[in-house]
């Protein structure tokens, strides 16, 4: 694993990043805020991180939760309105009663859904969890008897299976598959900080899908555009291509909610 700060033995950076104004926060579910369930219903958010989030939505220009599930199941976990919600790795949006949805998202969806469906045909097993969301879809492979075996099935069968336009992924247990035009969550948060003018910005996340979050802040930095950091999310199953992008770790959940707590108190 790359070596990486604790940004838990000194949260500095972040919370320099925040005492700007304007400034956001950007944080992953599963893995995140959310412990990894066996299947994606099962997931539930830290009621910890949620009270915290809940506080610095009061004091920050907008708090974010980014993933790759849809917005609304998303906003239904978390539970609190206040929060800008982008679901569908940035291609749908939900902030009060404002639902969005990227032209670009929707001239995939029927290819997603001929992809999901030819690979289920070769590859499915028992244990494993398709879903189609719409803008994007997702293979769930934990739950399977042999999860090893049921990924390796996965990839011989994308092999076979043309997907033109789509990128597909891998994450913890997971096959991602997502329109390649520009859909991700760098897009997402570059997005978000140019809209609102953000002067500062900290992203949480554990997974592969969360390293174009990670780079889109080094690129924003770059500009001169903000001052934040990307942190990771560390457990057993981190990519190392999350830690190459991030700035700083803290460890799991827990580190997460221990974060946020400090956050809280200090600004």
């Amino acid at each position: 694993m790359t070596a990486l700060p604790d940004l838990l033995q000194d949260p500095t950076p972040a919370l320099s990043a925040l005492a700007e104004d304007p400034s956001g926060l950007f944080v992953d579910f599963d893995g995140t805020i959310s412990r990894l369930a066996p299947t994606p219903g099962e997931a539930i958010a830290s009621t910890r991180a949620v009270g915290s989030l809940a506080r610095l939505s009061r004091r920050l220009a907008v708090v974010c939760v980014l993933s790759g599930r849809r917005a609304q199941d998303i906003r239904d976990k978390v539970g609190l309105i206040e929060l800008l919600y982008a679901g569908n790795h940035g291609a749908e949006s939900i902030e009060g009663d404002a639902h969005s949805v990227s032209p670009l998202a929707g001239q995939y969806g029927s290819t997603i859904e001929r992809v999901l469906q030819d690979l289920r045909e070769i590859a499915d097993v028992d244990g494993m969890i398709w879903e189609h969301k719409g803008s994007s879809a997702a293979v769930h492979y934990r739950a399977a008897a042999d999860p090893e075996s049921a990924r390796l099935g996965l990839e011989s069968a994308l092999g076979s299976v043309g997907a033109s336009g789509l990128q597909t992924f891998w994450g913890k247990m997971i096959l991602e598959i997502r329109p390649a035009a520009g859909i991700h969550k760098g897009h997402a948060i570059r997005s978000v900080v140019e809209e609102r003018g953000l002067k500062g910005a900290v992203f949480l996340g554990d997974d592969s899908t969360d390293v174009d979050g990670m780079e889109a802040l080094v690129e924003l930095r770059r500009e001169g555009r903000v001052r934040g950091c990307g942190i990771a999310v560390v457990d057993e199953g981190t990519p190392a291509a999350l830690l190459d992008a991030a700035d700083y770790r803290i460890d799991g959940v827990d580190g997460v909610e221990a974060l946020l707590d400090r956050l809280c108190e200090s600004l």
